[in-house]
This record gives structure tokens, C-alpha cells and sequence, in this order.
């Protein structure tokens, strides 16, 4: 295996920048997630680590050797695409031992390259299937199979639980981790799904529009966001936030019944503000944020409740079990000064 580095890679499309100065480490064994929004750069991001897509300037090394002017397969990688793209009229093991074969290996190499791979991802009873007679989760498994079989430096996934159904990208989402686990593998996968991103990654690296926003562990992000547009994508359901002010050491938060007034221990520059605050940092109080109830999702071992408290945009609360509640009901909202998360509002930075 092998460390992915980028130093200032950029992607330009005539006038148009994709892609703007990205420096990234990647390290050995290391599991990274490539999340962002559509349009943010990331498929392209990996099209060019693979060797798919030209860079327009900065550096990739894979393994210590640069690779700009390689050719994708001079990389030693294997790319997992959302489409499985299969050979239809070959069975599971000649589709997953095809890399071998091109290769001239010994039959006998080739066949235990391929029972072990099928071991690992539980498809040995379906070696003498065609695609056709698989599952889709199976279909995705025989292309992760293909992959490990080449034994490459680098594996690169390409939202490759995107055709699957959601109780299914569950168990691929398992799946996958498990594999990683076992063969230790660099891994660079992208996504647009954050849940994704959240429950797989060693680290996760937030893209927006050609620029890193913020890398760190998913725990990092969801708990100290470095910017508004990571508190946004990360977290589901995302966060809340309310307009507010800092100034004369204290933030005030506007609410349609009076401003909520907090002193702060360390004096600050007077701005305005966004304050944010996660939907499970919400509590049922007595004295508060007064609003109305509009919205009850009942999820059985949680409840979604969405409260108009005049802010513009409905405020989520997240709680375990049923509360007693109801639509169009009045209801008191409030939260705790150490669970809030501060952006500067002409910026999006972290105050």
C-alpha cells in the first residue's frame, strides 16, 4: 500500500477553475472520504489521483513517485465506479480474475487470488454465477472483488452505493468498512451522502466548490466545524441556526418574543452572527424560546419535532422517544451555552 500526497493540484476547464490549489496527505492504510455537494469537485478529485482526468497544475505522488504524467493503469490503483460495470457474459470468478488473466498469471495464482478475494466479501457460493443471476449488492461485492484481486497501492471507490436501495447501502456501508479493515488497504471514496461519509471514514474531507472546507476525523467536524458550510453538511438533521450579535461581552440571540441575552467569558469584536445548534442539544424547557409546534416526524426510537419560533426557518429538535406533543401546540424551547456553535456571519468562519 501507499501514500497519496497532492501538493497545489489544481483542474481548470477553460476560464472555468474546478479544481483550486488542493494540498492533501493521505496516509498509508488510511480510509479517507471525499464528501461534498454536487459541483464541489470531488469525482473530478479522484478522476485525476486515478489518472482519468489531466491535472491542470500541482503535483500527485502515489507511493513517494509522482504520477502526473502517468497512465491510469502505470498507477497501480483499482477504481470501484457506481455502476458495476461487469462483463456480462462471464461468470463471478472470470470477471473478478479478469486483471490476472490480462496478465498472463499461473491458472493456479489466479484461483486462489480470486478464493480469497470471494472468502472476504462472502461470494464463494456465486463464482459460477453471471452477473445477471446476482443481486445488486452482490453485483457491487464482484467489482470490489475485481479490485482486490489486482492487489493495487490505492483503492479508489466512486459512489459506488449510489444505485443501491437504502436498506442495502446499509449493509454495503458495513461491508465495505469491514473489508477495509481486513486488508488495510489505502482508500479514497467519494460521496455525496455525509451519513456516508460519517459512519466509514477514517477522516473526511469536506470539499466546496474546488476548495478544501475543512479535514479532520468525523467526530472532529460534527463537533467543531470550522466554518458554517461544514456545521451545514454535517449532521443529519442539520443543524439549526439563529441570527444573533456579539458585542459589550455578550451574544445576543433574536427571537420574536425578545432577545435572549448570554454573557461570554472571552471579550469579542462586535459582529453579527449565525448561531448554530445541534437539533439533539435542544431541550423542552420552561423558560426559553417560545414557538408553535409545525411538523411531528415519528421515527419510533426518535422524534423530529420542527417548531416556528419566528426566526424565519423552522427550529428542529431531536428526541429520544415519542414526546407528548402536537401540531399547532405552543411549546418552549432552550438549550445550553456550551453545546452552541458561533460563524461569523459576513465570513462563515468559526468565532
Amino acid at each position: 500500500m501507499a501514500e497519496v500526497l497532492l501538493n497545489n493540484v489544481q483542474k481548470h476547464f477553460g476560464s472555468t477553475s474546478v479544481i483550486q490549489g488542493v494540498d492533501l496527505a493521505i496516509h498509508d492504510g488510511e480510509f479517507v472520504v471525499l464528501v461534498g455537494p454536487s459541483g464541489c469537485g470531488k469525482s473530478t478529485l479522484l478522476r485525476m489521483i486515478a489518472g482519468l482526468e489531466d491535472i491542470s497544475g500541482g503535483e500527485i505522488s502515489i507511493g513517494g513517485k509522482v504520477v502526473n504524467d502517468l497512465e491510469p493503469r502505470e498507477r497501480d490503483i483499482a477504481m470501484v465506479f457506481q455502476s458495476y460495470a461487469l462483463y456480462p457474459h462471464m461468470n463471478v470468478e472470470k470477471n473478478m480474475g479478469f486483471s490476472m488473466a490480462l496478465k498472463r498469471a499461473p491458472e493456479a495464482e489466479t484461483k486462489q487470488a480470486v478464493g480469497n478475494a470471494a472468502n472476504a466479501l462472502e461470494l464463494g457460493a456465486y463464482l459460477e454465477r453471471l452477473p445477471k443471476a446476482l443481486s445488486g449488492g452482490q453485483r457491487q461485492r464482484v467489482a470490489m472483488g475485481r479490485a482486490i484481486v489486482r492487489r493495487p497501492k490505492v483503492f479508489l471507490f466512486d459512489e459506488p452505493l449510489s444505485n443501491l436501495d437504502a436498506q442495502l447501502r446499509v449493509q454495503m456501508r458495513t461491508e465495505v468498512r469491514k473489508l477495509h479493515q481486513r486488508i488495510e488497504a489505502t482508500s479514497v471514496y467519494v460521496t455525496h451522502d455525509q451519513v456516508e461519509a460519517m459512519t466509514m471514514a477514517d477522516r473526511i474531507v469536506v470539499l466546496d466548490k474546488g476548495r478544501i472546507a475543512q479535514v479532520g476525523t468525523p467526530l472532529e467536524l460534527y463537533d467543531r466545524p470550522a466554518n458554517r458550510f461544514v456545521a451545514e453538511f454535517i449532521g443529519s438533521p442539520s443543524i439549526n441556526f439563529l441570527p444573533g450579535k456579539m458585542g459589550g461581552g455578550r451574544l445576543s440571540i433574536q427571537s420574536v418574543k425578545g432577545d435572549i441575552e448570554i454573557p461570554l467569558a472571552n471579550p469579542v469584536p462586535d459582529s453579527d452572527v449565525a448561531v448554530g445548534v445541534r437539533p439533539e442539544h435542544i431541550q423542552r424547557v420552561d423558560i426559553g424560546i417560545p414557538g408553535t409546534v409545525q411538523v411531528i416526524e415519528n421515527l419510533g426510537a426518535e422524534t423530529y419535532v420542527f417548531v416556528d419560533i419566528g426566526s424565519g426557518k423552522d427550529l428542529c429538535w431531536r428526541t429520544p422517544g415519542r414526546p407528548d406533543v402536537s401540531i399547532g401546540a405552543p411549546i418552549t424551547l432552550g438549550f445550553h451555552q456550551k453545546n452552541l456553535h458561533i460563524f461569523n456571519t459576513a465570513t462563515g468562519a468559526r468565532i
